[in-house]
């Protein structure tokens, strides 16, 4: 009966303090916890998509934590609804008349917690989303001045797959400096191997980079973006563990949340980098249509999650985030009857690696298990799904790494038959060649022969050049005397003088054009206007010229051999218009009508050739007709010698009665 009254008892006055201020008289100096979860109340939020705001929230209907559903639904599972929304409320009394309570209140883990007042002014925020290195585990600043009392609300704030705790302690400084050791002297060891793991797979990503630099090989680009994916999706979850602070300040959100996977993107290289070594477009075309499309939904599950980071979650229920990964999961599974499938050399490490995987990192079931009967430091590793993932898959990609070595050899050891192979074709091939080459000597031994006796005949003809233009600059000269003389004889000194200085131009010219083998067009046409001008001046303007040039001519650019067109002009002069008491007119018409042909006319209006072959004028005997003979024979050997089609066709002009009316003669220069 005794034991009874006091069972009654404890049970009253447990129930009595449900609910009651927390009283404190004064600093705490021990360092054990304070647990105050009789003295706390629960509110859960139903609108759990968007928040309410404080002052709606205080006036809502709390009810003792200890009565509530709460320790069932926050232990260590999944949420039904993507976000759920917790408010805490607790009273703290300090009944010391001077010192100032300064306690840590541990709320548990969660994704964002925020701690209010009672006039709604923030405090403080930690959690998953918020934690900083120097802040594990998660606890909030609480601070009552003497003879005060405080309210202190606290909101829960828990996304998608977080494993949501609960605690509701409150610790003194010093035991929340001894909890922080303790922590961290329990999680060393994990510390250790979460290290040596991700320091291997950033190893191998970036050999295998180097290694796709050295010989552009795909295969060692998908390895490595396969292990750089996994070295980030295993950081982030040793960051979010071991609260290491290794998030950019810029980017916390998209480091630290539980509920962000970059694992659809380790699944994606997964996928690709199998499929290039097992060559599954060729060899199984059908898997191959498969793994395409995982890939693309593996894809658009990873941007949904990227951009899940501005829009928070799109789905309101828990569904999709609890089996997302599967998919990644399902994606491996057909993979690995690629590899059954496969006759490729390296499936028996490509198999190796793949059951690792599965077996290692399945075999904690990502958390749904939770074992308690170990010790501290052996339940760190256990409870801890990400060690085995991450050991599963620094495992997978050794075996691959290997794979990848076999496969090199392999391609050495081809790369050796080949060479063998082809030095025995270029063996054969060169002694085919030695016989063919000893056969063709002789009819190189001709061919070379014949080159010389050509190179001699292109010689003796620029030889041949040389003397013509030689012979042609005197007779020119002669000419021009002859009108010099004929002004002086005529003592008429002004017209002498100004033909002198027309002549020494014109000698100029000639000089300078004759030590070349082509001049520009225009150099032609001023020594031929030069010459026109001092014949006008001899015939007393019994002779008129007209020098037209297409617009479209360049004659700075184009080039044609020197004292081409002077002789014929002579002759058009001597032997056409010299027999007309009358004088006449010479026409010089320049045309391009092909882009690689000169047209040139020269047009007369004297007597004509069969007219001045009847009066045997002086121009028409054979002794008078040298330049037109040197010019022939000028272009014959440049015909000869460039392998050119310079022609020269003469026409006798006739007038409405059929009477010679004069001569056109028409040159085509190659250009």
């Amino acid at each position: 009966m005794r034991g009874f009254t006091l069972l009654f008892v404890g049970s009253l006055l447990s129930r009595l303090a449900i609910g009651q201020p927390i009283i404190l008289h004064g600093q705490p100096t021990s360092k054990h916890e304070i647990n105050i979860r009789q003295q706390t109340w629960f509110y859960e939020d139903p609108a759990s998509d968007t928040l309410q705001t404080f002052a709606s929230v205080r006036h809502q209907h709390f009810v003792p934590l200890s009565e509530s559903d709460l320790p069932k639904i926050l232990g260590h599972n999944y949420h039904i609804k993507s976000t759920r929304i917790i408010w805490l409320r607790f009273q703290l009394v300090n009944t010391h008349p001077t010192d100032t309570v300064r306690l840590w209140y541990e709320q548990g883990t969660h994704t964002i917690s925020t701690l209010y007042d009672s006039s709604g002014r923030f405090i403080a925020q930690t959690g998953i989303f918020r934690r900083k290195s120097d802040s594990w585990p998660e606890n909030l600043p609480i601070r009552v001045l003497p003879q005060k009392s405080i309210t202190y609300y606290v909101r829960l704030i828990d996304y998608i797959r977080v494993f949501s705790t609960d605690s509701d302690l409150l610790r003194t400084p010093l035991g929340y400096a001894e909890r922080t050791v303790t922590e961290a002297s329990r999680t060393k060891w994990l510390s250790i191997a979460m290290a040596m793991i991700v320091g291997c797979l950033l190893l191998m990503s970036l050999y295998t980079l180097f290694q796709y630099y050295l010989n552009r090989d795909r295969a060692y680009l998908y390895y490595a973006l396969y292990a750089g994916a996994g070295f980030c999706w295993i950081v982030k979850f040793a960051d979010g563990r071991l609260a290491l602070g290794l998030a950019p300040a810029a980017l916390p959100q998209l480091f630290h949340p539980a509920w962000i996977s970059i694992s659809y993107l380790v699944s994606f290289f997964y996928a690709l980098f199998l499929s290039k070594l097992l060559n599954l477009r060729s060899e199984q075309p059908l898997l191959w249509r498969v793994v395409v499309l995982l890939m693309v939904v593996l894809l658009a599950q990873q941007a949904m999650a990227f951009i899940e980071l501005v829009t928070g979650p799109w789905f309101y229920y828990n569904t999709y985030y609890l089996y997302s990964d599967l998919l990644g999961v399902f994606a491996g599974l057909i993979l690995l009857v690629a590899i059954f499938r496969s006759r490729s050399p390296m499936k028996k490490y490509l198999l190796a690696g793949g059951i690792s995987l599965f077996i290692i990192a399945i075999s904690p079931l990502h958390g749904f298990i939770l074992v308690t009967t170990l010790s501290d430091k052996a339940k760190e590793f256990i409870n801890y799904p990400p060690f085995f993932m991450a050991l599963g898959l620094v495992i997978e990609l050794f075996c691959f790494a290997l794979a990848l070595a076999y496969r090199s050899r392999l391609v050495e050891e081809e790369n050796a038959s080949l060479h063998a192979t082809y030095t025995q074709e270029l063996e054969d091939k060169l002694a085919q060649r030695t016989k063919e080459i000893q056969a063709q000597s002789y009819l190189l031994e001709e061919q070379r022969i014949r080159q010389l006796e050509l190179g001699f005949e292109q010689k003796l003809a620029e030889t041949e050049m040389i003397a013509l233009r030689a012979q042609m600059n005197p007779h020119f000269i002669f000419n021009c005397l002859n009108s010099i003389k004929l002004y002086a004889t005529d003592n008429d000194t002004k017209k002498a003088s100004e033909y002198l200085t027309k002549f020494s131009r014109l000698i100029r010219l000639v000089l300078e054009n004759s030590r070349s083998e082509r001049i520009t067009l225009q150099n032609e046409l001023d020594a031929l206007q030069l010459y026109l001008d001092m014949e006008a001046m001899r015939f007393k303007n019994k002779l008129h010229y007209q020098i037209d040039v297409q617009a479209s001519i360049d004659t700075e650019f184009v080039e044609i051999p020197p004292l081409l067109l002077q002789p014929y002009v002579e002759n058009a002069i001597w032997h056409g218009l010299m027999q007309k008491l009358e004088g006449g007119n010479v026409a010089v018409r320049v045309e391009q009508l092909r882009d690689d042909y000169l047209q040139i006319t020269i047009t007369d209006d004297g007597i004509g050739r069969t007219k001045a072959a009847e009066l045997k004028s002086k121009s028409a005997t054979p002794k008078k007709s040298f330049g037109m003979n040197v010019t022939s024979e000028r272009i014959a050997l440049i015909n000869k010698l460039y392998q050119t089609q310079t022609q020269v066709q003469i026409h006798d002009l006739t007038d409405s009665d059929g009477q010679p009316a004069g001569t056109e003669i028409v040159l085509e220069i190659p250009i």
